[in-house]
């Protein structure tokens, strides 16, 4: 018996601290889950957050968060040299990494959201302060619910280490002259346009300048000035022949939204309406949308928390990346809308169906396009290319066509997403091909980082 009770002395010696684990794997996902949540609901009422702040935001936290457990990621470096950011706490072992995480993404969201508007659906002006009561709540919420796991000691060094790393990139991030607070400044430029250039859709709003025209000097996530101009140019130009390649391109938007118009509630107008996400107050940015589809794939699979801490790093610099990739080109090739080429060449009358404007930024490439097959080319990565999916992320909407939709693939998905912008009458084909080019460029250069040791 006493050579028993030895034994069992030793073997509790030799257990770590109640509540900390050297490895993320041995973690659920809720964190991540209940967070994104918080961010995706707290994207649908930011004004001017879309699309390229929402993105450089998620890109932030996410890294913050990828760089905070990293003691719980044998498997994992820091991109901290890589990314040439200039400090960083060290590595910390033994931690409850849900409330590391936990605290780095509050943090977080309290220093990017501190100096933006929220608006309603009819543009009314919010309250800031309920959205912050929801950060303060839902971290309060999950530090609760973490004690029964955890001791209080353990608890208090993760939220240090948590914070402690946050505020490291969030002083990086804000050395980024062009992105840091860009959603103050939206309208930067005037619009110089000359012959058939790009020109505002929107006079009674916006009469001569272009959403976010400096959003491509913004940083980028592994991409290099020569990745940015690897996009091919558009067909452009006072074409009106109707034999001419943007004559065609821009009749097929012109017969697809005029079908979109002439079925109500038909496959083209809930394609359209399905993968809008253009207004503030309905929904998450299409960016947004891409977590949003993550969070339906982390939930289908149960990823680990580890999976996840990587995953949603990678989608995240990624739909950055696609956001700056795409701003420079637009600005770079300054395409007129259809609406503006079919009303000069086709039909003066003609107007956008549903939605009832145009995007106020150039058409070449597709902002929606470039998002979808940037996040897409994350997501293959974690589950492959012949992933079957059906998206419920507006199935219990009334207010659109919200009804949930499947597919074979998830580049199944991103070409529908990239697609559905014709029949909603503000892109031609050439920007969703341009888009894809764009979006898979971004996810590439993002997996090419050095994440594993």
């Amino acid at each position: 018996m006493a050579t028993v009770l030895l034994v069992i002395t030793a073997c509790q010696k030799s257990e770590p601290d109640a509540g900390s684990s050297s490895d993320l794997k041995s973690f659920s996902n809720e964190v991540y889950l209940e967070w994104n949540e918080v961010f995706l609901e707290t994207d649908r009422y930011a004004a001017f957050f879309r699309p390229g702040p929402a993105p450089r935001a998620l890109a932030y936290i996410h890294l913050s968060n990828y760089e905070a457990c990293l003691g719980g990621l044998p498997e994992n470096q820091s991109l901290q040299y890589r990314l040439s950011i200039p400090d960083m706490p060290a590595v910390q072992n033994n931690l409850y990494w849900p409330e590391v995480i936990n605290a780095s993404y509050a943090y977080m969201m309290r220093k990017f959201f501190e100096t933006v508007t929220f608006k309603d659906k009819n543009g009314n002006v919010l309250n800031k302060q309920e959205f912050f009561s929801r950060f303060d709540n839902k971290e309060a919420e999950l530090r609760a619910r973490f004690a029964s796991e955890a001791s209080e000691e353990i608890l208090n060094n993760s939220e240090a280490h948590g914070r402690d790393v946050a505020a490291a990139i969030w002083r990086w991030s804000t050395t980024d002259v062009v992105g840091h607070n860009g959603h103050l400044n939206p309208f930067p430029e005037p619009v110089n346009a000359s012959g058939c250039e790009w020109i505002p859709t929107d006079p009674v709003s916006v009469a001569d300048r272009g959403l976010y025209s400096q959003w491509g000097k913004v940083r980028t996530f592994g991409m290099t000035q020569n990745d940015l101009d690897a996009l091919i140019p558009p067909f452009s130009g006072c074409l009106k022949d109707p034999g001419s390649a943007l004559y065609v391109q821009a009749y097929e938007c012109y017969v697809l939204t005029n079908i979109a118009r002439n079925e109500p509630k038909g496959e083209f107008e809930h394609m359209a309406e399905f993968w809008s996400d253009d207004r503030v107050g309905w929904t998450f940015s299409p960016p947004g949308r891409m977590l949003a589809i993550a969070d339906q794939i982390v939930k289908n699979e149960d990823f680990d928390l580890a999976t996840c801490c990587v995953m949603y790093s990678q989608l995240s610099m990624a739909l950055n990346n696609a956001a700056v990739n795409a701003w420079y080109n637009k600005y770079k090739y300054d395409v007129e809308r259809p609406i503006t080429y079919i009303q000069r060449n086709i039909d003066p009358n003609w107007t956008i169906p549903w939605l009832g404007f145009t995007p106020p930024f150039p058409a070449y490439p597709s902002g929606h396009s470039t998002f979808a097959f940037s996040g897409v080319g994350i997501l293959e990565a974690f589950v492959g290319g012949s992933y079957p999916f059906t998206d419920n992320c507006h199935a219990n909407r009334t207010d659109f066509l919200g009804r949930a939709r499947s597919y074979n693939s998830l580049r199944d998905l991103a070409n529908e997403n990239a697609f559905s912008r014709l029949p909603l009458g503000v892109h031609y084909r050439m920007d969703y091909d341009g888009g894809n080019f764009c979006g898979i460029l971004a996810a590439r250069k993002v997996l090419e980082l050095p994440w594993n040791k």
